[in-house]
């Protein structure tokens, strides 16, 4: 059995230049999507290490300014801070009570020295022989000592991972600098 033209014209399929464009048009939308979802993925990754940058300078702040505050003597030598504070606990481990003497907080003649130093590109907090990793990705740990009413500047700077492409430019930044000046609670011993 025969059937007519016009029940056929129905079951028509694509032309090839039908197809081609289809294709080509296709090819557009995927490839907008691919560079999409690569600037996103771009994007996060530098939002996250942003955010743990953040992270790491508050901590390494936080330790620092606490330390500061609680310092007896305190030297610098450009790249290493170290730092002397009474040794708040007995050898059993159990709180030394205070005495005051002359509005100072005496905990007795102990103490102990704390260090801060840059090696490679992570700042360590030394204790003892506790040693501490604060902050990675350090690209310069400068010291200022102020000793205009004690008080100690620090400035860190951190290497931005994620830049521009005029990144090389001479008048481009080369990382986020965090800066914190203490005032010494404890009237230093030398």
């Amino acid at each position: 059995m025969k059937t007519s033209p016009l029940s056929r014209r129905g079951q028509r399929g694509w032309t090839l230049t039908e197809l081609l464009i289809g294709m080509a048009a296709a090819s557009v939308l995927c490839a907008g999507l691919i560079t999409g979802a690569i600037s996103l993925l771009k994007s996060f990754a530098a939002s996250k290490h942003h955010i743990v940058a953040q992270a790491e300078q508050m901590r390494l702040t936080d330790y620092m300014n606490l330390d500061l505050r609680r310092a007896l003597t305190v030297s610098t030598d450009n790249s290493r801070l170290t730092i002397t504070i009474p040794d708040y606990y007995d050898s059993d481990g159990l709180p030394r009570t205070p005495k005051i003497q002359g509005g100072t907080a005496v905990y007795g003649t102990s103490s102990k020295e704390i260090v801060y130093y840059k090696n490679g590109a992570t700042i360590y907090r030394q204790e003892g022989t506790r040693l501490t990793a604060l902050a990675n990705d350090v690209s310069n740990f400068q010291l200022t000592f102020l000793d205009l009413g004690q008080s100690i500047q620090v400035s860190v700077t951190f290497v931005s991972r994620f830049q521009f492409s005029t990144a090389t430019r001479a008048s481009s930044r080369d990382g986020t600098a965090t800066t914190t000046t203490t005032l010494l609670r404890n009237k230093r011993q030398g």
